[in-house]
């Protein structure tokens, strides 16, 4: 600063002068001094909002982050859950049709066991009533002899020990009847035409067990 002293009166006393452009010199250092404090705290109070709206946009972008991660794995526990009961599903329809296969199997099997078993308990029967009653099958000879229309030349052959039995049954049909030894209690056989037809006991029940099983294969399932 340039200053000039002036001497008061031939005084000692000196006193301080300014040369007139010094105080507005100043006055500009001043206001230069105080615009660059002002754009000095516009910069720092822009930084400043900068940073809190670079914070808020983190912010937000990390909740649409946490928002979307919820979200797929809420779609991720949905597939899993849908795959999960896709998969039960379909073991319980598996299991179902195993279980229907296995009913009908077992059920045919248990039928065919209980037909199986009832003809056996008949043919114990019939057995014992034959030995009791040779002709006990009489109606399925004079059946047969009436699907033959002409007996001439027919012949019934039975167990040895039946014949005179049968042979009485048999008086006045034109059948001759004919016993033989080798045939067991129970069994005949019908000969005519150059056939011969089983018409004991033990064919009896062979048509009567496929009579039965041809039922159960006709039975709806």
């Amino acid at each position: 600063m340039n200053l000039l002293f002036e001497s008061q009166g031939g005084t000692n006393e000196v006193r301080l002068l300014e040369y007139p452009d010094m105080a507005e010199r100043e006055r500009e250092a001043q206001a230069a001094t105080g615009s660059a404090s002002t754009e000095s705290d516009v910069r720092v109070e822009n930084e400043a909002t900068l940073e809190r709206l670079a914070k808020l946009a983190t912010e937000e972008q990390l909740e649409q982050a946490r928002e979307q991660g919820r979200e797929e794995a809420f779609a991720e526990c949905v597939k899993r859950l849908r795959e999960g009961l896709e998969i039960e599903r379909s073991a319980v329809t598996h299991l179902c049709t195993s279980f229907t296969q296995e009913r009908k199997r077992y059920f045919a099997e248990i039928e065919g066991e209980v037909v199986k078993l009832a003809l056996a308990v008949a043919a114990r029967i019939l057995n014992r009533e034959s030995a009791m009653d040779p002709t006990l099958l009489e109606g399925v000879v004079r059946v047969a002899l009436a699907k033959l229309g002409e007996p001439a030349g027919a012949v019934l052959r039975m167990n040895v020990e039946d014949e005179e039995a049968w042979r009485v049954a048999m008086k006045g049909t034109g059948l001759r009847v004919e016993g033989v030894a080798g045939l067991e209690r129970g069994a005949l056989q019908l000969e005519a035409g150059g056939g011969v037809a089983e018409l004991g006991i033990a064919a009896q029940l062979v048509e009567v067990e496929r009579g039965f099983f041809d039922l159960l294969a006709r039975r709806p399932a």
